[in-house]
């Protein structure tokens, strides 16, 4: 298997028009054509909306698991079919589409809070949350049996008389779905099966509120993001299997600048998420060949280790693409101050040299404005969701109560109680770390709460007890 660039797939993707001046900029910059790494835009919010709330990709994120499409529930037209079809008395049917409306619709939206229903919520027009959940069905790696066993389960669930009725209306309104075969590139691949298990577990015990989905959603959304861009931010030498610890703070316990919340937290994680923007156009460039694969930097490496002679040639092809690169960027002039970095071998300082290329034009150019609006979309996410400024310290990973109570019972699941050093480690297993003063804390917290008990046969060891 050989990887050689191809420029004539280069020019056509990129957009790239060489009768231009030397001055000029004689490409555009198209992350997503050949190489699927992150959800998101290079534009303002205004074109391309935030995604804060995860529950705002429910219905989307259920259809694709359905394999479904549905057409857009208008409100009277709902009243209607149900009202022919139960056979509402005339006098009261503005008292049932009221109940209807309270029970179903947000302003004009279909909102319900049925399982059976999510795949009929109203879409709306961000494009941004239908990304994202698409995204997040891709790197979750929801495979046809996990979809199947998936719809079983929905499918048994009992609906009250009402719930039920909407049901019977909306399965006529069930459209042809058709599968999007493009397929999001996964970089980690540490947390998958956590997800699956955590997700089917909610399912069979119906945790089932939005609320509850969306925080499980969120949860693996930042988890995944985070490794991600830890990963590519080490090049060559990622491992998509091992995760990088982050720590995280308690909401209510104050923070110093020697803790490992503050030092092993945001501080390492924010820079991998400046160069998100960086690393997709690196990556595309790096996409740009003939063959029906997709490679990474690891991908990269695992290619050279097949045949340490190929270290040779595939860091020639990477040049090549460096250079189709620098010299349709016409309105920057310094690529050649920008020294060659040092890697593990010739490949990887080839790569990491294209990326600097990248990064430096972008950071250097009116094109940082794009880089900034690209970043800002999980990063504004993070710091409404998962971020707490913490003055001296300023942000931090943060965790709530209710994230503490969420986690706990998905980690517990259906057993009666937990060692508190194994509830710990699942914490870990699920992308957030405590150093011992957050430990101890949170302990206290437990106690406070009557789950700790401390019976047991060794008589020291500390239990939480399942949270109901």
């Amino acid at each position: 298997m050989d990887y050689l660039f191809n420029e004539v797939r280069f020019k056509a993707n990129f957009n790239v028009h060489d009768e231009l001046s030397a001055d000029a900029m004689k490409l555009t910059h198209f992350p997503d054509k050949r190489f699927k790494l992150f959800p998101y835009k290079a534009s303002g919010k205004n074109t391309a909306p935030i995604v804060y709330n995860l529950t705002d990709i429910l219905g989307r994120f259920f259809k694709l698991i359905m394999h479904v499409e549905t057409e857009v529930l208008d409100y009277d037209n709902l009243c209607q079919k149900l009202i022919d079809k139960i056979r509402v008395e005339e006098t009261d049917q503005d008292v049932f589409k009221d109940l209807i409306h309270d029970l179903f619709f947000s302003n004009d939206d279909f909102n319900a809070s049925a399982i059976g229903l999510y795949y009929y919520q109203s879409q709306g027009e961000n494009k941004s949350a239908n990304r994202l959940a698409k995204f997040l069905y891709d790197v979750m790696e929801l495979d046809d049996e996990d979809c199947v066993f998936i719809k079983k389960l929905i499918d048994s669930y009992t609906y009250n008389v009402i719930e039920q009725m909407v049901l019977d209306v909306l399965d006529m309104a069930v459209a042809n779905y058709q599968e999007d075969k493009e397929k999001y590139f996964i970089i980690v691949t540490n947390l998958q099966s956590s997800f699956k298990a955590d997700f089917k577990f909610m399912i069979e015990t119906g945790m089932t509120a939005a609320e509850d989905l969306g925080n499980l959603l969120s949860l693996y959304y930042f988890f995944y993001m985070a490794q991600t861009c830890l990963t590519l931010n080490q090049f060559m030498n990622g491992d998509r299997k091992k995760a990088v610890p982050l720590y995280y703070a308690l909401d209510w316990e104050k923070i110093s600048m020697n803790r490992k919340c503050y030092s092993d937290g945001w501080q390492i994680l924010q820079p991998s998420v400046n160069c998100m923007f960086c690393h997709a156009i690196t990556l595309e460039l790096l996409n740009q060949h003939d063959e029906n694969f997709m490679v990474d930097y690891i991908a990269l490496r695992e290619l050279v280790d097949t045949d340490p002679q190929k270290d040779e040639q595939i860091s020639k092809e990477v040049d090549k693409v460096r250079v189709a690169y620098q010299s349709r960027v016409g309105d920057y002039k310094k690529f050649d101050e920008i020294k060659r970095p040092n890697g593990f071998n010739k490949t990887d300082e080839a790569i990491r040299h294209l990326f600097a290329s990248v990064q430096t034009q972008f950071l250097n150019t009116e094109r940082k404005r794009a880089n900034q609006a690209y970043v800002e979309k999980f990063e504004a996410f993070c710091k409404e969701r998962w971020l707490k400024n913490r003055k001296k310290a300023g942000l931090v990973l943060n965790l709530t109560e209710r994230d503490i109570i969420f986690l706990t019972k998905i980690c517990i699941r259906e057993r009666e109680k937990i060692r508190l050093n194994e509830l710990f480690n699942a914490y870990e297993d699920r992308g957030i770390s405590l150093d011992n003063t957050s430990k101890s804390e949170l302990q206290e917290f437990f106690t406070k709460l009557n789950l700790i008990d401390k019976k047991s046969d060794s008589g020291d060891a500390q239990y939480v007890k399942r949270i109901l």
